[in-house]
């Protein structure tokens, strides 16, 4: 009897000895994973600063108001573009938790969207868009040189050797030739401002409205961009925001 009383106090001094490891060994912590937002573009971050012009409270990113303020002066970098209600808003912070009307600040704000820059411009009044695409490198052609093409090169070298004249008539028409090309790379079309009458519909070049201009389909009322041409789609006038990609009826816009 007494053998097998120590041999129960021992095996139970082991399992609490052993039962605290346990219970440490068991617990852990694990990092919630990070959501991306849709509709939201990243711009350059320090390269994208502005100041406000007014005092006003930030909103989230669905264009609700919050408890923080915003005061007139106050400068932040901006993080993210994104259009709230027809609108563009600025995130000032990464996790997307306060925003402000880029209307209601003054600067500048960058940001890509495939080959395409935007660069954003405010008074503290209106919003200037004006975009670049990048240019796609083209792969330089080789060509064989046959036989035919390499005799009827010499043959006009021999010609223009006899002939002083034919070679000085040969360089005048080189050099204004030249001169052409030069005359048409200038000859670009010039932006003009133009300012949203109402909400304005954005369409592609066939006349189609589209949803993808700054992630929405249409510009807010009093908002000024760049417009970058004209062109006639099925009978109706449009400026080009981006040519050959996406326009606005001129009817909904004022030139200045």
């Amino acid at each position: 009897m007494k053998l097998s009383h120590k041999l129960m106090m021992v095996s139970a001094a082991v399992l609490m000895g052993v039962s605290p490891v346990l219970g440490m060994a068991s617990s852990s912590v694990q990092a919630a994973p990070v959501a991306h937002a849709k509709g939201v573009n990243n711009t350059y971050g320090k390269n994208s600063r502005v100041e406000m012009t007014k005092t006003m409270k930030f909103v989230d990113r669905n264009g609700k108001k919050t408890s923080k303020t915003a005061t007139k002066g106050g400068k932040y970098t901006i993080w993210n573009v994104k259009t709230i209600n027809g609108q563009v808003y600025y995130s000032i912070q990464t996790d997307l938790k306060y925003w402000i009307p880029a209307s209601a600040t003054q600067g500048t704000v960058t940001y890509k969207s495939g080959n395409t820059t935007y660069t954003l411009k405010s008074d503290g009044k209106k919003v200037t868009t004006t975009t670049s695409t990048a240019k796609k490198s083209t792969a330089k052609k080789t060509t064989k040189t046959t036989k035919s093409d390499t005799s009827s090169k010499k043959t006009s070298t021999k010609t223009s050797t006899k002939s002083n004249s034919n070679s000085k008539t040969t360089k005048t028409t080189t050099k204004s030739t030249s001169t052409k090309k030069t005359t048409s790379k200038k000859a670009a079309v010039k932006p003009v401002k133009i300012t949203m009458k109402n909400k304005a519909y954005v369409y592609d070049k066939n006349g189609k409205r589209v949803n993808n201009y700054l992630n929405t389909k249409y510009i807010g009322k009093g908002v000024t961009v760049n417009g970058l041409g004209t062109k006639t789609i099925k009978g109706v006038k449009y400026y080009a925001l981006q040519p050959n990609r996406y326009y606005v009826k001129a009817s909904d816009v004022t030139v200045k």
